[in-house]
């Protein structure tokens, strides 16, 4: 086994079945056998499933939760030595990786109350839009004072770098697909096979935490359009889970309201979602706000082409080279058009999901995209000790 030369910590908010999580464990996973000369550490604040899958990486070391739990009679003694942890982990490593601007506000306020920490040159990953990036509180200054190189995973959330923060000063590295894995699941169509489904009756799927930006409100309508517009209208599927109890309560109150209970399936989140992904006829990108969407992606390495609004994910400039139908931002019918449009369109269909599926291969593979992002990090790194 290689021994690592050099090491990058990485601050991550999440570990569970969220998207953040799981393109930096693909990352970390393709590091080991790519770039096995390279470890890291983990610091995390929100624990979940995928943490178990990165501390069986051969290249992972300490994987650390940001704050030590609190156990009354050896907090005292637990706190300062967890704190000391924390301080040389971000000191002395090569680079430090923030996967999420939430990462960002994390290690702000950690150097807030560590003013005398020297910290190795930082990377920061946007992979927000508005909402979040109002809702982390970081600022301008916050990514300066870091003198941090700055990724955005697409060109809209570039873009709303410079409106709403006047930040110019960043690359764009567009989100990654395993298409290699994806593909080892083409064929399975488990929501046919699983719920006993007919192979006459077509499947719309989206997927992602429910929540207000994934639009799950305009999933719904365009369901219910489709149920009016269509004798045999499609299954809706969506394939993650709620954000809290309070989505969760609205959305299937929702679908009972609208009768949609034939209508519309809600799968919950799987650790392996590709093969309920493998039985889409279509993939509906219904989100407000979607830095870009990865999951277009992986529908589209099986050949799935995919619909979204106008001006609403960044998957937008992958979607436009021919991998599906971009429609007008809010405008339901439209939506609803498009994709009783192509359901009853074979043809295109398919020529859509074959260009998707070589857009994956050729420009969105781990192999083409993650060796820049590695060479972003490790930019200006500490020197080897």
């Amino acid at each position: 086994m290689t021994t690592p030369s050099l090491r990058v910590t990485v601050v991550t908010p999440y570990l569970h079945y969220d998207g953040s999580s799981l393109l930096l464990y693909r990352f970390l996973n393709w590091a080991a056998s790519a770039h096995p000369e390279c470890g890291f550490d983990i610091l995390y604040r929100h624990d979940g499933e995928v943490r178990k899958k990165i501390e069986r990486l051969s290249n992972v070391g300490e994987v650390v939760h940001l704050a030590p739990k609190k156990r009354r009679l050896v907090h005292r003694i637990e706190f300062p030595l967890h704190r000391r942890k924390l301080r040389r982990l971000l000191r002395t490593p090569n680079a430090l990786y923030c996967n999420t601007v939430p990462a960002l506000r994390w290690l702000e306020d950690f150097i807030g109350t560590n003013p005398d920490l020297d910290l190795p040159k930082a990377t920061i990953h946007v992979r927000e839009l508005g909402y979040w990036i109002q809702r982390s509180g970081v600022s301008k200054e916050s990514f300066l004072a870091l003198n941090s190189t700055i990724i955005a995973d697409s060109s809209l959330t570039g873009d709303n770098l410079q409106s709403t923060l006047g930040i110019s000063d960043y690359t764009v590295i567009d989100e990654y697909c395993d298409v290699k894995e994806v593909q080892k699941w083409k064929g399975e169509d488990l929501i046919r096979k699983e719920f006993d489904i007919p192979q006459s009756r077509h499947i719309v799927g989206m997927a992602g935490t429910i929540e207000w930006r994934k639009g799950p409100d305009l999933f719904l309508i365009a369901a219910k359009k489709l149920s009016n517009l269509m004798e045999h209208p499609p299954l809706f599927v969506w394939v993650g889970g709620f954000a809290d109890a309070m989505f969760e309560y609205q959305m299937r109150k929702d679908i009972q309201q609208l009768g949609l209970e034939s209508t519309v399936m809600l799968l919950g989140a799987k650790e392996n979602p590709y093969p309920y992904y493998d039985s889409m006829d279509l993939f509906v990108l219904t989100s407000r706000e979607e830095p870009f969407g990865a999951v277009c992606l992986e529908t589209g390495a099986l050949e799935i082409p995919s619909i979204c609004y106008r001006g609403c994910a960044g998957a937008e400039s992958f979607i436009s080279r021919r991998c599906g139908v971009i429609v007008e931002r809010s405008d339901e019918n439209a939506m609803a058009i498009a994709i009783k449009d192509l359901l009853e369109d074979a043809d295109t269909r398919k020529e859509l999901g074959s260009r998707a599926r070589h857009e994956c291969e050729q420009r969105h593979s781990l192999e083409t995209l993650l060796p820049k992002l590695l060479e972003m990090i490790l930019s200006r790194s500490a020197p080897v000790a």
